[in-house]
C-alpha cells in the first residue's frame, strides 16, 4: 500500500492531462493574466494579499456553504442566504476581512478595482475562477473544490480536492463569463458596504490631515469598535429594508418571501433539538475515539476488536435510560412506503412490511375478490349498526365521523405523497393534516373505534399505545419525555399511523407540547415531504376541548360526543365483540394497490375543494375508491358515508361562543364607534363557575378574523369582537344591526403598537464580539 506521502490529495488536471502540483502563484498567474473573476466559498485576507494583489482588476463573489436542515425554496432564502448575510455582518466579518487586507488592496477596494460581493437572498454554490488578459487574448478557467484560502492548497490537510484547469478554451470561458454576468451578477450586493467604505475613506482622510501619520506613509484602515458597531447596525438594516426589498420588487425572489420571514421561527424548537442531539452524538463519538486507544502508553495503540465492540455497544445505549428504551419499544408496527419501488404490473403497491422473522421486507398489498370486498363492507356496516343501535341520539350525520376516521386510516400511509401532489405551495400542505384527533366523551366507544381501525388496517387490535402509560407516573419530566417518545414513534421511517389512546388535554392546550409536535412536524412535512407516520389519537372531549389555533390549523378533528346507552352497555359490548371477530385487513390490502395506481397516474385530480366550505378535501380520492367498492359489491352507498371533510373543531368553537353569548349576554358591551363588542374574558374563572383553563379555551376557540385588529383583539383582559361577523358566526340575530353606524376607520398604526424599546448599548460587542 502507498504511504500517506505517496498519495496525491490535490489532484490537478491541466487541459485534460494530470500534472505535477502547481504552485498557487502558477495557478493564479498574475504575470500572464491581469483580470480575475471568482465565485468561491471562502476568501481570507492572507491569500488575497499574497496571490491576488498584482491583478489590476478582481471581482470576487463569496458563495454559500452547503447547509443542513434546509428543505424548501423559501428556506434557502430565509435560513441560508439571509441568515448567513445577517450573521456575517453581525459578526463583523466584512469589516475584519477589509481591515486584514493590505493597504494597497484596501485602496484597490476603495477605488473600485477590487470588488467583493455576495448574495443576501440566494445561496450560491457555484465554484469557478476566470482569469483573462484582454491585451494578449489569453484566458484560463479553473474549476474545482477549492477556495481562496491557504488551507485549500496545503498538502498535509488530509483532504482531497480536484482542480481542473482549461487554458485558452474560449468557448468555456465565454460561457461561464456570460453566466456570471447574466445570471449571478443581478443577485449580488457589495460585501464591503457603502457604510463601511465611507467609514474607511473618512479615516484615510483624517490620516492625511495628521502630519505624523502622513509622514510615516500611513494608509491602512483600522476602525474602532464604536464605528464598526454602527456600520453593522446600518448594514443589517440595509440588507432587510433595501437589498431584500429591492429583490422582491424586481421579482428576483418571490413576493411571499415576507411570509417565509414571518414564519422563520416556527420550527425552531425542532432545529434546536437536532443541534442538541448532534452535540450529544459528537460527544459520544469523541469519547469512543478516546477510549479506543490505550490511555497511558507513550505510543498509544488501538485496543483489540472485542474491547472496542463492547465500548461501541455501551456508547450506543449510554444516552438512554432503561425507561427510555422501554418507551421506544412500545411502537412495533412498521409499514414502509417506497414509491420508487412501486410496480403495479406485479401488484406491488410500494408498501413494504417486515417478514414474520423480521429478516427482510416483503411487499404489502393484495387484490381482493368481489365477494371479499362485499364481506369487508358488510363488516364495516355491522360496526356502524352497533353505533346506530346503542348510541344515544345517534344520527347518520353523526355516524359520518366514524366512517371518516376509517377512511383517514386507510389513506394514512400515503398522506405524505398526496401532500406533494395536492400542494401548489408549502402553505397548502397544512390542508392535508398528519394528525387525526377523535375528541370524545367517556363511554362513547372511541377506544373501541381505534381498535377497529387497527383491525381493518393491520389485522390486530394490539398496536394501540396508551398515552398516559408511555412513561410511569413517577418519572421526572414525564410530559416532555412522553412527547419525545411520540415524536420518535412518528419518525421511525414507517408510514403506518401511530394509534394513541387517551391523549391528555395538556398536550393540546400547552404551547410547548402541541406546537412542538404538531406545528413543527407539519412545517417539516410541507417543506420536505417524507414518510413521517401520521398520528390517530383519542382525547376526552369533556364538553370543553380546545386546541391552540396553530395546532387546530394542522389537525383533523372529529368530535364523538354521544355516549352508548348505559342500560344497553352489556348488550352493546357483546355485539361489538362478535362483530370484531369478523374484521380483517383484506379490504385495506386491496385499497393500497388501488391508491398506489392513482398516485402513479398523472391525471388523478388531487385538488378537490368542497363548494360550501372551500376546504381542500384530501380524502376525495379515498371517497371515490370506496364508492367504487360499493358499486362493485352491488351495495348502496350508506347514509353515514361522509361526502366531504367534517369541520368539528370550528363547529365546537362556534357552539361554545354561542352558548357563552346566550347565557352571558349582559357581559358583551357594544361599541358604536367601530361596530364591535368588548368582552371581559377574565370573568371566565372558577369563581364564576368556569374551569381553571376556560380563559384559554375560549380565547383559542375564537377565530382571529372575528377580532378587531386581528390577533391583538384576542389578547389581554378584554376581547374585542366584530359585531356583525360574530352574530353571523354563532347564527344569532344581531340586535345592533339596525342602529350600527358604518365601521370607523382602523386606528393609526401608532395607536396599535407600543413604541419600540431602545436597544441596550453594546449589543454587538456582547452578542457577537
Amino acid at each position: 500500500m502507498p504511504s500517506e506521502s505517496d498519495l496525491t490529495k490535490l489532484h490537478i488536471v491541466f487541459n485534460g492531462q494530470k500534472t505535477p502540483p502547481l504552485k498557487v502563484n502558477q495557478l493564479f498567474d498574475a504575470r500572464r493574466f491581469n483580470r480575475f473573476t471568482a465565485i468561491t466559498g471562502k476568501a481570507d485576507a492572507d491569500f488575497v494579499n499574497r496571490y491576488l494583489s498584482k491583478f489590476i482588476q478582481a471581482d470576487i463573489v463569496l458563495g454559500a456553504s452547503p447547509a443542513k436542515h434546509v428543505n424548501s425554496a423559501s428556506e434557502v432564502i430565509t435560513k441560508v442566504a439571509l441568515t448567513d448575510a445577517l450573521l456575517a455582518v453581525a459578526n463583523k466579518k466584512p469589516v475584519k476581512l477589509f481591515e486584514a487586507l493590505s493597504s494597497s488592496n484596501q485602496a484597490n477596494v476603495l477605488n473600485g478595482l477590487f470588488k467583493f460581493e455576495y448574495a443576501p437572498a440566494q445561496a450560491i454554490y457555484s465554484r469557478f475562477y476566470l482569469l483573462s488578459n484582454e491585451e494578449s487574448g489569453d484566458c484560463r478557467v479553473i474549476l474545482g473544490s477549492i477556495d481562496l484560502t491557504e488551507e485549500s492548497f496545503t498538502k498535509d490537510r488530509n483532504q482531497y480536492s480536484e482542480v481542473l484547469v482549461f487554458d485558452n478554451d474560449q468557448r468555456l470561458f465565454a460561457n461561464l463569463l456570460e453566466h456570471f454576468k447574466h445570471d449571478i451578477k443581478p443577485v449580488l450586493r457589495p460585501y464591503f458596504s457603502d457604510n463601511l467604505l465611507k467609514a474607511a475613506q473618512k479615516q484615510l482622510d483624517e490620516s492625511k490631515k495628521d502630519q505624523n501619520a502622513a509622514a510615516a506613509g500611513n494608509n491602512v484602515v483600522i476602525l474602532d469598535n464604536d464605528t464598526t458597531d454602527q456600520v453593522a447596525a446600518q448594514d443589517m438594516t440595509d440588507i432587510i429594508s433595501h437589498d431584500l426589498q429591492q429583490q422582491i420588487d424586481s421579482a428576483i425572489i418571490p413576493h411571499d418571501t415576507t411570509i417565509a420571514m414571518r414564519n422563520v421561527t416556527t420550527d425552531r424548537s425542532l432545529v434546536k433539538e437536532g443541534i442538541e442531539r448532534d452535540t450529544k452524538q459528537h460527544d459520544t463519538i469523541y469519547n469512543l475515539q478516546k477510549l479506543s486507544v490505550s490511555p497511558r502508553a507513550a505510543k498509544p495503540k488501538i485496543k483489540d476488536r472485542q474491547k472496542i465492540y463492547q465500548q461501541v455497544k455501551e456508547a450506543l445505549v449510554s444516552g438512554m435510560t432503561p425507561q427510555q428504551r422501554s418507551a421506544e419499544k412500545k411502537y412495533t408496527t412498521f409499514l414502509y412506503d417506497r414509491p420508487m419501488e412501486r410496480n403495479l404490473v406485479n401488484n406491488n403497491s410500494g408498501l413494504y412490511v417486515p417478514n414474520d422473522a423480521g429478516t427482510h421486507p416483503i411487499p404489502f398489498g393484495k387484490l381482493a375478490t368481489i365477494s371479499q370486498i362485499r364481506d369487508s363492507l358488510k363488516s364495516i356496516d355491522d360496526v356502524m349498526k352497533g353505533y346506530q343501535r346503542y348510541v344515544v341520539d345517534y344520527s347518520d350525520n353523526y355516524g359520518k365521523r366514524f366512517y371518516e376516521a376509517i377512511m383517514y386510516s386507510f389513506t394514512a400511509p400515503f398522506l405524505w405523497e398526496i401532500r406533494t401532489k395536492a400542494s401548489l405551495n408549502p402553505e397548502d400542505g397544512n390542508d392535508i393534516p398528519n394528525f387525526l384527533i377523535l375528541g370524545a366523551t367517556a363511554g362513547s366507544g372511541k377506544s373501541t373505534l381505534l381498535r377497529i381501525i387497527n383491525q381493518l388496517t393491520w389485522n390486530t387490535d394490539r398496536s394501540l399505545i396508551d398515552f398516559g402509560t408511555i412513561y410511569p407516573t413517577d418519572v421526572a419530566q414525564k410530559k416532555n419525555k412522553t412527547v419525545e417518545a411520540i415524536e420518535h414513534y412518528m419518525r421511525t421511517g414507517s408510514s403506518y399511523p401511530v394509534l394513541l389512546d387517551e391523549i391528555e388535554p395538556y398536550f393540546f392546550q400547552q404551547d410547548q407540547y402541541s406546537r412542538h409536535l404538531v406545528v413543527d412536524t407539519m412545517n417539516e412535512l410541507v417543506n420536505n415531504p417524507q414518510a413521517i407516520a401520521p398520528l390517530i389519537g383519542t382525547t376526552n372531549y369533556d364538553s370543553g376541548f380546545t386546541m391552540l389555533r396553530e395546532t387546530a390549523r394542522r389537525t383533523y378533528y372529529l368530535q364523538i360526543d354521544k355516549v352508548i346507552d348505559e342500560k344497553l352497555k352489556g348488550e352493546a359490548n357483546r355485539y361489538i365483540y362478535n362483530v370484531r371477530q369478523t374484521l380483517n385487513n383484506t379490504l385495506f390490502k386491496d385499497f393500497v394497490l388501488r391508491m398506489a395506481s392513482l398516485l402513479e397516474d398523472d391525471e388523478t385530480p388531487w385538488r378537490s375543494f368542497d363548494p360550501e366550505t372551500g376546504r381542500l378535501d384530501f380524502l376525495a380520492q379515498t371517497r371515490q375508491l370506496f364508492r367504487d367498492y360499493y358499486k362493485m359489491a352491488g351495495l348502496d352507498v350508506p347514509e353515514y358515508f361522509a361526502d366531504t371533510i367534517c369541520d368539528d373543531f370550528k363547529e365546537s368553537s362556534r357552539n361554545s361562543w354561542a352558548k357563552l353569548y346566550l347565557t352571558q349576554e349582559d357581559d358583551f358591551k357594544y361599541r358604536e364607534s367601530d361596530d364591535s363588542m368588548l368582552f371581559d374574558i377574565s370573568k371566565l374563572n372558577p369563581a364564576n363557575g368556569f374551569t381553571a383553563d376556560s380563559i384559554e379555551k375560549y380565547r383559542n376557540a375564537l377565530p382571529i378574523e372575528l377580532c378587531v385588529n386581528g390577533i391583538n383583539g384576542k389578547r389581554g383582559k378584554f376581547v374585542e369582537i366584530k359585531a356583525k361577523e360574530f352574530f353571523n358566526w354563532i347564527g344569532e340575530r344581531n340586535p345592533y344591526a339596525d342602529e350600527a353606524p358604518a365601521a370607523a376607520p382602523e386606528p393609526a398604526k401608532n395607536d396599535q403598537q407600543p413604541a419600540e424599546k431602545p436597544k441596550k448599548k453594546g449589543f454587538w460587542a456582547r452578542l457577537f464580539g
